[in-house]
């Protein structure tokens, strides 16, 4: 059955909605794994039994976003900053017919976003930040945007396998002094597991203190990780997993795949296989560390090795889901409440953490380590519902979120018009 031609030159001052509804998903799919590390301690995130009464709940919690959203909304996020840059670079040849300003533009675009990201990180405390990597790994796209999609995909599927087998390597020669570990952590007849846990407890003692305290003193305790983030875990994780999904989302525009120009049968195919096959290996994963009481030091290496693997089928089957959506017309149906969302990402993911870090830090209401896991559930919907109400209203007058707004006023190297245009159906965000 043939396609139609994906549209690479769309006209000015369009949005591609699709892509504007999908970003959105995939950005309130982050913040469900991003309220859980802003409200407690490092490494309760994968202790869910550790804290709180509701033990069986928090682990039911746990599980489904291990298999279903862990690392896939991520990589929908990055697969969605790959297509847009095609689309951006499409969108300014257009504009200018001068090759070297539409490079100029590209790398402003780039190095603006890793701006906004170390301001992100260092000041308004967003430690696990994106936009660093984005704007770093950006500007390797540029060389890469006239491949073909089949070569795009190759490519990264190669760094997935090599980043597996490293984080395999790793595993296993960490697991090999520690076969004793494994085998206490499995006997639940053992004190072993009991000691483990009231170790961890003790940890995270250290960050209640920090996390309840002042922003100077939570701002020191994250410079380490930050740094780590930013540097030597860029080249050991982000380059491979990140860089890979982008290469993903370039390929995945050019096939046509994320606008919906293929058939109902194939997406039903992606679906399934991507949920088949991404939640056995994640089923797995999620099984191996229950069982080993979430000791990760008592892993089996040879059930952790696929998880960039895992991640990419389950970000396939939740793509093949929404390419299903699109073509029963559910996805116009939800736009108008979605889209906006997604055409604010920028603004809305850092306003994520602004609504986080005076939630639960300690210079603002202080409500750090005091909630559980599924009582975080609130706090989730809460954001969440205030980002689609104010999206909406904001670009019911406005052209652009505000740090949009900032961003392509910085890319273009003068203000942009902020307000509406006459025409809504025209107006570029």
């Amino acid at each position: 059955m043939s396609h139609p031609r994906p549209q690479f030159e769309p006209a000015p001052d369009l949005r591609i909605v699709e892509i504007d509804v999908l970003r959105g998903i995939a950005l309130i799919g982050i913040y469900w794994i991003n309220v859980v590390i802003f409200a407690l301690p490092h490494g309760a995130y994968s202790l869910p039994e550790l804290l709180g009464e509701a033990k069986q709940l928090n682990v039911g919690l746990w599980a489904f976003s291990e298999i279903f959203v862990e690392g896939a909304m991520r990589g929908l996020f990055s697969i969605l900053f790959g297509a847009s840059t095609l689309i951006f670079l499409n969108e300014a040849k257009l504009e200018s017919k001068d090759g070297i300003r539409v490079v100029d533009r590209y790398y402003r675009r780039c190095l603006t976003l890793i701006l906004f990201g170390l301001i992100h990180a260092f000041i308004l405390l967003g430690q696990w930040d994106l936009l660093y990597a984005y704007g770093l790994l950006g500007m390797f796209l540029f060389p890469l945007r006239n491949l073909k999609g089949t070569t795009l995909l190759a490519v990264a599927l190669a760094l997935f396998v090599i980043s597996d087998f490293n984080t395999f390597s790793e595993n296993y020669e960490a697991l090999q002094g520690n076969e004793e570990v494994r085998q206490l952590t499995l006997d639940r007849s053992s004190d072993y597991r009991d000691q483990i846990r009231k170790n961890n407890l003790e940890d995270f003692q250290a960050d209640f203190d920090t996390y309840r305290s002042t922003y100077l003193e939570i701002y020191k305790a994250q410079i380490p990780v930050i740094v780590e983030q930013q540097s030597s875990k860029m080249y050991s994780d982000h380059f491979f997993d990140v860089g890979g999904m982008m290469l993903i989302g370039m390929a995945l525009f050019k096939l046509g795949v994320l606008t919906g120009q293929r058939s109902l049968r194939f997406y039903l195919i992606l679906a399934a296989l991507g949920y088949a096959i991404g939640g056995m290996l994640h089923g797995v994963e999620s099984y191996e560390l229950w069982r080993a009481d979430f000791n990760s030091e008592a892993r089996d290496p040879f059930l952790m090795m696929p998880y960039n693997i895992g991640r990419f089928m389950m970000t396939l089957g939740h793509l093949g889901t929404f390419g299903i959506l699109i073509r029963l017309g559910a996805v116009a149906r939800i736009a108008p409440y979605l889209a906006p969302v997604g055409r604010m990402a920028l603004t809305n993911y850092v306003g994520q953490t602004i609504l986080s870090v005076l939630f639960f830090y300690g210079f603002g209401l202080g409500y750090f380590g005091y909630l559980e896991r599924y009582e975080l559930t609130w706090v989730f919907l809460a954001v969440i519902a205030i980002q689609l109400i104010a999206s909406n209203i904001w670009l019911r007058h406005y052209r652009f979120g505000p740090l949009e707004w900032l961003w392509r006023s910085m890319i273009y190297g003068r203000y942009q018009p902020m307000q509406r245009a006459a025409n809504p159906a025209t107006a570029r965000p």
